[in-house]
């Protein structure tokens, strides 16, 4: 079942990247309060009086035109508008390079307890930082009993049933000048709008279970190039027994585009059935050489169907 992440302001206070600096309140304060929306909202105006619009949950930037607006005010002024803003509470206010919360700012937003903190960028920069952490941070994740491997560039979660072979498949495609990313567990986030971005656990990270053999380190085994630590998404292919007890449809032209839903997001979805001495290395790289092809705009289906189709007009216009 998907589960929201979370993140405090602490946390966010703490992450070297957004170079923040606390302005007021303290650390512990910061601990217990939990953002829950990855939107970012600039200050505008709301400074003016016009909170209407405020969404007080959301992280509030403060720029340069909200500080030149107040500096266009008498002081009393200055200090009504700022206290109408802020006695909306928002979540939290930043202030961006090159601005700095003025005094009189501080003792309200301590009045209302409404946190404060400064960054070393512009709102320009910095808006599209801060985007970037909330959106892993909050973002909606599951895990999925699958591996996750990087062949050419595509990112594969390969599925399927215990003992079909997804972990000796993906051993190979090392052994090929493949990445992996995860064994048998996938941590798999919804980055919005449409990316699925899967990770290993950290404990289980470069580490891959074969059996007869047990856990192997493949990072020192075959070297640092053959692990990475997330890669997102780009299809999925299920491993399925094919026997005289197992069958099941698969397809034989590739004219129709199969999808499979993650998180309420759709990715290409390949069945590949497996017999004793298939050579599933072999297809899961084809499997991504197709999965390009399309993406350019190229499928041999649908070419071969072209081809079929004018055949059959010729035919039949003799």
């Amino acid at each position: 079942m998907p589960i929201s992440g979370k993140l405090n302001l602490l946390e966010l206070l703490q992450n070297e990247g957004l170079e923040l600096t606390l302005e007021n309140l303290s650390e512990k304060v910061l601990s217990a309060v939990e953002l829950k929306d990855n939107r970012v909202q600039v200050v505008g105006l709301s400074i003016a009086g016009f909170v209407a619009h405020l969404y007080k949950e959301r992280v509030q930037l403060f720029g340069k035109s909200e500080m030149d607006y107040l500096e266009t005010l008498e002081q009393k002024d200055r200090e009504k508008m700022s206290e109408t803003f802020l006695k909306e509470a928002p979540v939290l206010v930043i202030f961006t390079h090159p601005e700095k919360p003025p005094e009189y700012f501080r003792k309200i937003a301590d009045k209302y307890k409404v946190p404060l903190m400064s960054t070393t960028m512009t709102s320009s920069v910095f808006i599209d930082y801060l985007k970037g952490v909330l959106n892993r941070q909050l973002s909606v994740y599951t895990t999925l009993h699958a591996q996750l491997i990087d062949v050419l560039g595509v990112g594969m979660l390969i599925m399927g049933e215990s003992g079909v072979g997804k972990s000796e498949t993906s051993l190979d495609l090392v052994m090929r000048g493949h990445k992996l990313i995860a064994d048998d567990v996938v941590e798999i986030k919804h980055i919005p709008p449409d990316h699925l971005i899967g990770s290993c656990n950290e404990m289980m990270r470069s580490l891959i279970e074969i059996r007869g053999i047990g856990l192997v380190d493949l990072q020192q085994m075959f070297g640092v190039t053959s692990v990475a630590n997330e890669k997102e998404i780009d299809c999925i292919v299920r491993l399925a027994l094919w026997d005289e007890k197992h069958h099941f449809d698969y397809e034989r032209v590739g004219s129709s585009v199969n999808y499979y839903e993650i998180i309420g997001v759709k990715k290409p979805y390949y069945v590949i059935p497996v017999r004793h001495g298939s050579n599933l290395s072999s297809i899961m790289e084809a499997t991504a050489r197709d999965y390009l092809l399309k993406k350019l705009g190229i499928n041999a289906a649908e070419q071969f169907e072209t081809k079929l189709s004018e055949k059959l007009k010729k035919f039949g216009g003799k």
